[in-house]
């Protein structure tokens, strides 16, 4: 089930805070960039960069952390995406708060490393 239209905005806000501390500085966000998108209960974040050989303006983003929020357990499933290009599970908590702290902090390199 998607984030009702309060939690959307709350979420929004606490994950455009957080990606905004992890942005480079703006004479480089041209070439590269951290964004994220919120689609369902999901959040994916990653890094926008020009598409190599392709059109001028044309971006390509490689997501690196995907949040879930398990209704049903209260709980955020924090994933990250392997070589094989699928998701495996890193962490869960109790709080996004908490979950992105642990992309920020990423003990083992799996996101931004």
């Amino acid at each position: 089930m998607a984030f009702n239209d309060l939690e959307y905005h709350s979420v929004k806000k606490e994950v455009s805070a957080f990606v905004e501390s992890l942005r480079p500085p703006g004479h480089i966000r041209n070439e590269l960039d951290i964004v994220f998108t919120i689609d369902d209960q999901s959040i994916e974040i990653g890094e926008q960069r020009p598409v190599w050989r392709g059109q001028p303006g044309e971006m390509s983003v490689l997501t690196s952390a995907k949040i879930t929020y398990v209704r049903s357990q209260k709980k955020w499933r924090l994933y990250w995406m392997r070589a094989s290009e699928k998701w495996e599970l890193y962490e869960t908590a109790g709080t996004l708060a908490e979950v992105l702290e642990m992309v920020r902090a990423d003990a083992h390199g799996c996101f931004f490393g």
